[in-house]
């Protein structure tokens, strides 16, 4: 009797630490996002190769239904970047993996009350952002002279990147105060620290993407008033802006200039997509190719075309039938089941990023898509609930 008991409070205590393990990956994962990002790289890159090569955690990644089609689609996008002999491909393709590794892991081992802390967190955490950003407008030209501060990335290596992450603590911020979690004015307050970043970032679409992310939390969470007065409010600056021409937001009088130049880019792009329609060039295509002609652009400026390039029509589907899988249960947790909280997040940061994403590519990236497949990461809470673990769709 007495071993039996020994042998419960052994597997309980095993149990215990392998819970408090994974939710350090996740802290330690998700707070890395807003460290400077090389430092965020190595974290992230350490955490991935941990979670792939433990035995306990790697069988936590491909119990998802659909997740194996993300190894045969690695598998494909590294032979087409060979054959192409896209060299940037391997590279990118390997970084892509090890970012769904963390994904997977993060919806496997999720639960409400972790992701609503980390939420906390994440939110928290943004004030440090806005004070580099700060520091970078203001503090830093006092010491370094002929310092450019016209537009500020503070740890992100580029402005927009740094954009996308601050609309994506804006959204995470409405949601908070729209599901009436926690003290409403300390996240009005985070939110207005970020409005202050998004000046200094100068990011246009970041702007777009934290109306549009908005907008579907009301619809979504059914606040009908409320987003009554936000549309009222959108006409109101849209007069402000293209009637009264008052630049209330930074940038936008280059908006035509940056269309034109994105027209020229998408162009290219199309021709390229039907020289190599069904398979692509492999990841970062645009980037090598733009290379090799002696004059780097990182990419399309558009996920969509960006997709269709690289991986071609097949690549595309196949990457595509685990998000497929994945979407539909949490349409149908949020409308079917009425379980908004989490879902509405993950659907507004999902439309919010593909409408920017019809503009720019700042998802891919070494922070932005770790963030973004966290927030994605929620429906494993509801997977939990449902299922106790026996079984994860």
């Amino acid at each position: 009797m007495k071993r039996g008991i020994i042998i419960k409070e052994s597997v309980l205590y095993r149990q215990l630490d392998d819970s408090l393990t994974n939710t350090n990956i996740v802290l330690l994962a998700v707070c890395s996002i807003f460290l400077h990002y090389l430092l965020t790289a190595i974290i992230l890159i350490g955490l991935s190769v941990y979670i792939a090569t433990n035995k306990r955690t790697r069988n936590m990644i491909f119990v998802h239904k659909y997740a194996k089609s993300l190894v045969l689609f690695y598998i494909l996008m590294n032979v087409v970047s060979i054959i192409s002999k896209n060299w940037f491909g391997p590279i990118v393709g390997l970084a892509i993996m090890l970012a769904y590794v963390l994904g997977l892991f993060f919806r496997t081992v999720m639960t409400k009350e972790l992701y609503e802390r980390v939420l906390t967190l994440i939110c928290i955490f943004s004030l440090t952002s806005t004070s580099c950003a700060i520091a970078e407008k203001v503090v830093i030209p006092i010491f370094v002279k002929d310092y450019n501060t016209a537009r500020i990335s503070a740890m992100f290596f580029h402005p927009n990147y740094f954009g996308t992450v601050i609309s994506t603590v804006i959204i995470i911020c409405a949601y908070k105060v729209l599901t009436r979690q926690g003290k409403t004015w300390v996240y009005y307050g985070i939110a207005a620290f970020n409005v202050i970043s998004l000046y200094l970032c100068e990011s246009m679409f970041a702007w777009i993407e934290v109306f549009v992310g908005i907008a579907i939390l009301l619809i979504v969470l059914k606040k009908h008033q409320l987003l009554s007065i936000w549309m009222i409010a959108a006409v109101f600056a849209g007069f402000i802006i293209f009637i009264l021409n008052i630049d209330i937001i930074p940038r936008l009088s280059e908006a035509e200039l940056t269309i034109k130049l994105r027209l020229k880019i998408w162009n290219y792009t199309i021709k390229q997509i039907k020289n190599s329609l069904i398979f692509g060039y492999g990841p970062m295509s645009f980037a090598f190719k733009t290379y090799k002609m002696g004059n780097l652009v990182p990419h399309t400026h558009s996920i969509y075309l960006e997709a269709i390039m690289n991986y071609g029509v097949v690549g595309t589907l196949l990457s595509l039938l685990y998000f497929i899988r994945y979407y539909i249960n949490v349409i149908k947790e949020c409308f079917v089941k009425k379980h908004t909280l989490i879902t509405s997040l993950i659907l507004a940061i999902t439309v919010a990023t593909l409408i920017h994403g019809l503009t720019d590519l700042t998802i891919l990236w070494v922070q932005t898509l770790p963030l973004f497949l966290f927030i994605l990461s929620g429906y494993g809470a509801y997977e939990k609930f449902s299922e106790q673990g026996s079984e994860i769709f």
